[in-house]
């Protein structure tokens, strides 16, 4: 953060050009920042824990009435319980904040207490605690009271402040100079939608981010960084990708949104303060933690939560879970599904019946769950483990109650059960609510890398970014499934009366199966005593919404969280080519769209339809996910690139489950249309929708015809042949193709081209007769009057390859065809052809000119 501190330093100087005032003014600007920069770097440096000791100290701070307050605070971080979580790099600014020198010691730290001592003196602030041994928490301490005397409660005379500016610059300055905090490599990151990221260099070595710029395997949210081992976000340091500002919380907490003040700029702005919400109280227990002891739970040792009461029963999941914790194939098992959906209590019911067949020595429970989904709503619990060690310990303490274990000695044993060394096993190690682990990934390697059969791993998550499991997805439900679940809810709520079969289909459409929303949806129709719009009930449920789906959307990629918000806009299915080319059309930065459906799919945040050939995908979002995608849209920076996606994407038309069947072709007709309608002489519009088709039809090809419809109509004649030259390529069987390029390439004036594709159609399968005579028709006129200008044998191959084709199909043709058929025969000099064909037409029609004219000129 040097770069922040080398602009206070420069305002102090301009500052001292004005008055003295001004310049003591801005030192103490200067020293609260420097309080406020080294208190955010050290709340970064606090793993998470299961007591939230990082989240208790960020909430004090965004509720902070003085500088006072993050002074208590950072000695508390540093002192306190949380300090027991401190990552290990950033001990090194715990050692130089909290080691005390004495008077007459030559380190840096006591330097910056004297001066500090000295600048008291002339300012009538008690410098008590800075005599004898002292450390630099004493020196924010009378900070504070410096601060609070001159600027917060008092005024002191411009002489005395004079006088006393001198020693309590050089105060800070030695340590802005000197702390840990601004010697480290300080980032702003912000993730493109390529999936790299812009690496803004606030302070450092860029090398350190390197990978960041280059690769797009990263997933950390944009925003300030602290290198402590790895890249650390600091979540009280506001600053954008151009490093224009920096702020940090200034109170002012309320509504769920805090003030931050910019020490550089002295603008203030409010920022969304949602995530400190909730007070830090001891959160109560999952309903799904783990017992606190092993007991015998059929005949296995367990800790498993008891069954869930109100599960109903999903008898094909069941049935498939059950059989792969049954098999000797697949260590590792993952349940993954939207939250809410019946991980758990899926998991649950089948660890129940797998406990009394007495396949493992132990199942053991580890819930890292910290949101419970009640009928009332969500609420916040406390989770049973968020780190390895964390898990470890509380194994090992399950398996040998009593022990003091250490935490090397704890991890060991749980690595030993895990591969089969230790005496007992096998285990069936099961982690409900994986994603929310400090850790995930790391956590996963270590256990998939160490777990042997016939131990078994079985995970519940709500994504899954690893590989080397079996997965098993848990989607909403089936449609008897759901109807036993109202059965039961609507039975305990009392509303079975209000649920006729019209309305039963209703619920099922607006939840998508899904059985926290079911239960929330008929929990107001209880309240209400009658039956109410599904739609509007679940958009007013701001807390289920984010409780089901903000985790997922947070851990998204930019260009995926672009990919839903889009969707979300558009409440009908979607064709995946119709998505990609609205996506990439011309102005938009191009990104991969295959990895951003990919998350999105994995997530379960959208579902994926087929046309009945499985061909076309279709593309949609289940109701509550698209209800929560457009609340994000209002406050999303995206919103404006995603409202010009969606002219093109309303182009497609409303499309629902039952047209999906039929395929592409109606919605790029309509698409068409549309663009047709909408160019009205606009050349840059004309143009992004000539790019927009194009991209379809290189997927979906009957696009291309489509397209030289909208080019003929204006004007575009050479493209207009060009795109059906591309259909034609890609579809030679076709006859509209053939056809159609036919008459383009006769209308642009290309007579050589328009012969070759009318030959091509004259000798498909399918043309109709009519086809083959047009052929001759026009290849007989360019002829005659010389339109074709080309080499002799090449005509003569061209004629009579047209001929061969006619004479196959003489028997569907009167006597005007074949009259053409013995023109074709004159042109190769066959006049006893010529003459056959002309008296064939003449026995069919004994009065036609055209054979009665080929007979008379053979004959003079």
């Amino acid at each position: 953060m040097r770069e922040a501190l080398e602009r206070m330093r420069i305002r102090a100087d301009r500052a001292a050009e004005d008055s003295d005032l001004a310049l003591f003014m801005e030192v103490l600007y200067w020293g609260e920042l420097l309080v406020k920069v080294v208190g955010a770097e050290v709340l970064a440096g606090i793993q998470d824990d299961r007591d939230r000791n990082r989240y208790a100290l960020e909430y004090r701070l965004l509720r902070a009435d003085g500088i006072g307050e993050w002074v208590s605070v950072l000695d508390e971080a540093l002192k306190g319980p949380a300090s027991q979580h401190l990552c290990s790099e950033v001990r090194t600014t715990q050692r130089a904040v909290t080691q005390q020198f004495p008077q007459g010691s030559s380190e840096w730290q006591r330097t910056a207490l004297d001066n500090l001592a000295d600048a008291c003196k002339y300012l009538d602030v008690n410098t008590s605690s800075l005599s004898g041994r002292a450390a630099l928490m004493d020196w924010f301490a009378t900070f504070v009271a410096i601060r609070n005397r001159t600027r917060g409660h008092g005024a002191a005379r411009p002489d005395i402040l004079a006088s006393a500016i001198p020693s309590l610059r050089r105060s800070v300055e030695l340590l802005s100079d000197n702390l840990p905090t601004f010697g480290r490599d300080w980032a702003h990151l912000k993730r493109n939608l390529s999936g790299k990221y812009r690496v803004s260099l606030i302070a450092g070595d860029r090398n350190v981010y390197s990978s960041f710029a280059m690769e797009t395997d990263h997933k950390l949210p944009d925003g300030v960084y602290v290198h402590l081992g790895r890249p650390r976000r600091s979540e009280l340091i506001l600053s954008d990708a151009d490093l224009s500002d920096f702020f940090l919380p200034n109170g002012n907490y309320r509504h769920g949104r805090y003030e931050t003040l910019s020490y550089l700029t002295d603008e203030r702005r409010t920022e969304d303060g949602s995530r400190w919400l909730l007070p830090v109280d001891a959160l109560p227990a999952s309903e799904t933690t783990a017992a606190p002891d092993m007991e015998l739970v059929g005949e296995t040792f367990s800790n498993i939560p008891p069954r869930i009461e109100s599960y109903v029963p999903r008898p094909s999941l069941e049935s498939e879970l059950r059989a792969l914790l049954d098999d000797s194939r697949h260590p590792v098992i993952t349940l993954l599904g939207r939250g809410g959906v019946g991980k758990t209590s899926l998991a649950l019911e089948v660890l129940h019946a797998v406990a009394k067949a007495d396949a493992f020595f132990s199942i053991v429970w580890f819930s890292a769950r910290d949101i419970d989904l009640l009928p009332d709503g969500p609420k916040v619990v406390r989770a049973d483990v968020l780190s390895r060690d964390d898990v470890a310990r509380e194994f090992s303490s399950l398996m040998r109650p009593g022990r003091d274990w250490s935490k090397k000695e704890a991890s060991e044993y749980f690595s030993a059960c895990l591969s089969g060394e230790a005496d007992d096993g096998p285990f069936l190690f099961v982690f409900d609510n994986f994603e929310t682990l400090r850790d995930p990934d790391e956590l996963y390697a270590s256990v998939s890398n160490s777990v042997r059969l016939p131990n078994k791993v079985l995970i519940t998550t709500r994504t899954r970014d690893f590989k080397a499991d079996y997965p098993v997805e848990v989607r909403g439900m089936s449609r008897s499934e759901h109807a036993a679940l109202v059965d039961e809810s609507g039975l305990r709520l009392g509303v079975l009366h209000l649920l006729n079969e019209e309305y039963r289909e209703r619920l099922y459409d607006a939840s998508n199966g899904h059985p926290y929303v079911t239960k929330i949806l008929l929990g107001e129709v209880a309240n209400a005593g009658q039956r109410i719009s599904f739609e509007r009930v679940i958009a007013s449920q701001d807390s289920m919404l984010d409780a089901l789906f903000e985790r997922s959307f947070a851990a998204l990629s930019p260009a995926a969280q672009r990919v839903f918000l889009t969707l979300c806009s558009w409440r009908s299915l979607v064709p995946r080519v119709g998505l990609q080319a609205a996506l990439l059309r011309p102005g938009n930065d191009y990104f991969d769209l295959g990895p951003a459906l990919d998350e999105l799919l994995r997530s379960s945040l959208i579902e994926e339809l087929r046309d009945d050939e499985g061909g076309a995908e279709f593309l949609s979002v289940p109701l509550a996910a698209a209800l929560f995608g457009k609340q994000k849209l209002v406050i999303s920076p995206m919103q404006t690139a995603i409202e010009a996606d969606l002219e093109l994407i309303r182009g497609f038309g409303v499309t629902k489950s039952v047209d999906a069947s039929k395929g592409l072709g109606p919605q790029v007709d309509r698409l068409a249309r549309v663009i047709a309608r909408s160019v009205a002489g606009d050349d840059k519009r004309l143009t992004e929708g000539v790019a927009v088709l194009e991209y379809i039809a290189h997927e979906y090809p009957p696009a291309w015809l489509r397209l030289a419809d909208l080019q003929i109509e204006f004007g575009k004649l050479v493209e207009a042949v060009a795109s059906l030259e591309r259909y034609t390529a890609v579809n030679a069987e076709d006859r509209e193709g053939w056809s159609r390029l036919a008459e383009a390439r006769q209308a642009a004036s290309d007579p050589l081209g328009e012969i070759h594709a009318r030959l091509r159609l004259a000798e498909l399968d399918s043309a109709p007769f009519q086809d083959v005579t047009k052929a001759a028709a026009r290849l007989t006129s360019v002829l005659s009057t010389r339109e074709l200008d080309i080499d002799k044998d090449v005509r003569h191959r061209m004629v009579d390859r047209l001929r061969r084709t006619f004479e196959r199909r003489a028997s569907e043709a009167d006597a005007t065809d074949l009259s053409r058929l013995a023109w074709l025969c004159l042109h190769l000099q066959d006049l006893a052809g010529a003459k056959a064909w002309a008296e064939r037409g003449l026995a069919l029609h004994p009065t036609n000119d055209h054979c009665r004219k080929i007979i008379d000129r053979i004959t003079v």
